[in-house]
């Protein structure tokens, strides 16, 4: 079972600050663009070096000096190379920028369903990356550009759903992709590809299925996908299923998870009301918590996000023989944000 815990790490900082001057937010980095009314941040890389690891979440937005950013991009190389294990969008996101996770651990990629453009590189190299899900938009508006060599030479890219706005695939975009196994495309008409630089690697085809809508199967012929070889099995796909939306459970301290979809991963984070931080005279750990959580199936599509708050009543914890009470959850003798990591840990099941 995947679950995802979030480290809320908070910096100090002036409050007016410039796109050119990156900020730190639970454990990603941000340029904030406060030019106009309308305000955005850029997921951009560590500036400190360090890279970033696990399980990222880019959420829709963040709020910071009093604000709310809607997350509208992921800059250039802000994850390329790092050890990250697997990376959930937001459904605000506009842009995946070029070599974004290029060369990068990253083995799962769920896209939101309003990126737009997922530029040239953006994914290049991912050696380890099995699966990818590109945003499901039904909005017309919406127009999707999957950019050159984006998801080119990975190697273990064993599954690609392409979602209904996907309108433009870039020469060489799965090129070199050697166990691609599954493509789905669920928009009715095919999305428009290159002739002279193939969208997919022709050396494959006699390995893949290509999944298509029955109402658009004429439109998906070997020729106009850009494939060089007759081998590629063009065939009717049953409708992509939609895992059901995740339960959320609390009971004894564990939060919980199920659906009735068999055989999910569930992507969750947990979140707490910021203030607890910012209260120097508070001497117990945060009491009101939210849950968020979504299922993921390969060959499926994500489900909606389940939501839930709930509280602990005069938190006390017992593991084995310890007792933790009073805020001081990790027993060093303070109440502070290290506290809340390990409550959020327990909470999520990862306490030991």
């Amino acid at each position: 079972m995947k679950k995802d815990v979030f480290l809320f790490l908070l910096s100090f900082v002036a409050l007016t600050v410039c796109a050119q001057d990156p900020v730190e937010y639970k454990g990603l980095w941000y340029t904030l663009n406060t030019d106009n009314s309308s305000d955005f941040a850029v997921v951009v890389a560590n500036p400190n070096g360090d890279g970033y690891s696990g399980e990222i979440v880019i959420p829709d937005d963040i709020e910071y000096g009093g604000k709310t950013y809607n997350v509208t991009e992921i800059g250039e190389e802000a994850f390329c190379g790092t050890n990250i294990q697997s990376v959930t969008i937001g459904d605000k996101l506009k842009n995946i920028a070029y070599r974004a996770f290029a060369y990068s651990s990253v083995a799962s990629a769920v896209i939101g369903k309003g990126v737009e453009n997922v530029e040239s590189y953006a994914f290049y190299d991912c050696r380890r990356l099995t699966d990818v899900i590109i945003g499901n938009n039904e909005a017309t508006e919406v127009n999707t550009i999957i950019g050159q060599s984006a998801f080119q030479q990975c190697p273990s890219l064993s599954s690609v759903i392409l979602g209904k706005s996907v309108k433009t695939i870039g020469g060489f975009a799965f090129y070199d992709c050697e166990n691609l196994r599954d493509v789905y495309f669920l928009r009715e008409s095919k999305p428009s590809t290159s002739y002279w630089s193939p969208s997919f690697d022709g050396r494959y085809d006699g390995k893949m299925t290509i999944h298509v809508p029955e109402s658009g199967l004429e439109s998906y012929s070997w020729s106009t996908l850009g494939y060089r070889s007759k081998e590629v099995q063009t065939i009717k796909a049953d409708e992509l299923v939609k895992c059901a939306t995740p339960q959320i459970t609390y009971g004894n301290g564990v939060v919980s998870f199920t659906c009735e979809t068999e055989g999910v991963e569930f992507v969750s984070h947990i979140d707490v009301d910021e203030a607890w931080f910012f209260n120097s005279t508070n001497d117990n750990a945060p009491l009101n918590f939210t849950v968020s959580v979504f299922a993921v199936k390969k060959g499926c599509l994500r489900s909606d996000t389940a939501v839930d708050a709930f509280s602990i009543d005069g938190f006390t914890y017992q593991v084995n023989t310890n007792v933790f009470k009073d805020g001081d959850v990790n027993k060093d003798g303070k109440v502070n944000v290290g506290d809340h990591v390990k409550l959020s840990e327990i909470i999520m099941n990862k306490g030991k």
